[in-house]
């Protein structure tokens, strides 16, 4: 992790301090600080509590595309943590909020995660789902590709 990360996380720290807990961009802010601890540095530990507030938020102002997004981080600290019961809950919920929105880009990773917490035939199904959604919408999201098409190793 770079320098620059060092300072994307101590800008949001600041960011954080400024704004009222009661701001509607509180939430927003809230996902964005735990995605920064969870790829940036790789803290799932500071990661979960922000993802919490975020999901809390967003509930709370009835945001329910950010609601979609705090679901799936929140189920893919579940199954990192092997709790695959709480990751499979998760994912389900981001995939039904997404479906209903009808924000179709962000249906095919929903299927895709949703994939890695079920078994076998489920996952298949769920992954076969989720590449068919892919290539209907040209390969977008692009970052999917791999996940759905692995790289021979």
């Amino acid at each position: 992790r770079g320098l620059g990360d060092v300072y994307k996380a101590q800008a949001l720290g600041r960011a954080a301090a400024l704004l009222s807990p009661h701001s509607p961009a509180r939430p927003l802010l809230d996902f964005r600080r735990g995605l920064v601890a969870e790829h940036l540095a790789d803290s799932p530990q500071a990661a979960r509590p922000a993802y919490r507030r975020a999901h809390a938020g967003a509930a709370a102002q009835g945001d329910s595309l950010l609601l979609s997004f705090t679901w799936r981080h929140l189920a893919g600290l579940d199954l990192r943590d092997g709790e695959l019961a709480e990751a499979r809950h998760g994912f389900a919920e981001s995939l039904r909020i997404r479906e209903e929105l009808g924000f179709l880009v962000g249906t095919a990773p929903a299927l895709a995660a949703l994939a890695e917490a079920e078994p076998e035939p489920e996952a298949t199904r769920l992954r076969a789902e989720a590449r068919r959604l892919f290539h209907l919408l040209g390969g977008i999201p692009t970052w999917l590709a791999d996940h759905l098409h692995p790289s021979p190793a």
